[in-house]
């Protein structure tokens, strides 16, 4: 029934989710993981968070932030709390930060107390449908997800119905109805001003297009979307976040988790306005943010000026 439904909103719509506005987003095409071109999977084992059973609620505050927020951790509070405990996190976690490889369809929630600290793998949650094929988005409507560096806000509500969801435990998998329910989100700050330039010298014609979102019920045309389970954690470590003392999530989105051999393979299979040359380039742009978060697990400033990235510890 679920799939019916997502083929029925595929035809349905005739535009992707950067060309629609806050309150939601319009997906043309479902791209889900077994579709993509073939993984490069790091093997690595994906977190199953437990959904506690509480009472089925309904009222008209289940569109607030505030009921979100409260339901989210009686759902799955304790067992959030049970895996900070085991990598020795305070909770809830106060500083977060994510990141996405495309390729291999895996989400990273990494955590830590203060931001000055060495952040901490709380999750890694499998992404259900997204644009996984490597290289970054050019133009609006091209269904493709944005690789970079990226701040994130959390917005609620939508005109459409696959953005919703009952927070109850036999209805968390179903789409829910528009108004009925609860609608959260959290929506990247795409296309930042090195977006934009790229697009302008190589699709000058073009707007960047914008609206890339990550939310629940396994629809996508660019937009990083999970089963509704596992959105849930994703969400509601966002909403633990201190962005009065740090300032917005940051999500860093990859094609791959870097090696010489994809970036060449990918940089000659991938069907892309980039040319070989071009995507390496931005390749080796962004890889440069990527090893140096590998190299300590410290949260970093990251800004842009002009064609370059700039990366520095905090």
């Amino acid at each position: 029934m679920k799939r019916l439904i997502l083929l029925i909103f595929t035809f349905q719509f005739l535009f992707s989710c950067n060309s629609s506005s806050q309150t939601g987003q319009i997906e043309d095409e479902v791209s889900k993981k077994d579709s993509i071109l073939e993984s490069s999977s790091s093997e690595l084992e994906f977190t199953v968070f437990k959904i506690d059973s509480v009472a089925d609620y309904t009222g008209s505050d289940e569109r607030t932030p505030s009921y979100i927020k409260k339901r989210l951790a009686k759902l799955i509070g304790e067992s959030v709390k049970e895996k900070c405990i085991e990598i020795g996190v305070n909770y809830p976690p106060k500083f977060v930060m994510y990141r996405f490889f495309k390729l291999e369809g895996e989400f990273e929630i990494w955590v830590a107390n203060r931001r000055s600290d060495t952040l901490k793998m709380l999750a890694l949650i499998p992404v259900c449908a997204a644009d996984f094929t490597p290289g970054t988005k050019l133009r609006e409507g091209d269904g493709k997800t944005p690789e970079g560096f990226f701040n994130s806000t959390l917005l609620y509500g939508s005109s459409y119905s696959f953005m919703w969801m009952k927070l109850n435990n036999k209805e968390i998998d179903d789409f829910g109805n528009v108004r009925k329910g609860s609608s959260f989100k959290i929506c990247l700050d795409y296309p930042l001003a090195i977006d934009r330039a790229r697009t302008k010298k190589i699709l000058p014609n073009y707007s960047p297009g914008g609206q890339i979102c990550i939310h629940g019920n396994c629809v996508s045309a660019g937009c990083i979307s999970f089963e509704n389970k596992d959105f849930l954690p994703v969400f509601y470590t966002a909403a633990t976040h201190n962005q009065s003392a740090y300032g917005k999530p940051k999500i860093h989105i990859f094609p791959f988790r870097f090696t010489p051999k994809l970036k060449e393979k990918y940089s000659i299979k991938v069907h892309s306005k980039m040319s070989p040359e071009q995507l390496i380039e931005f390749w080796n742009k962004i890889e440069k943010g990527y090893n140096l978060f590998e190299k300590n697990h410290k949260a970093m400033r990251t800004s842009n000026s002009g064609s370059k990235y700039i990366f520095s510890e905090y």
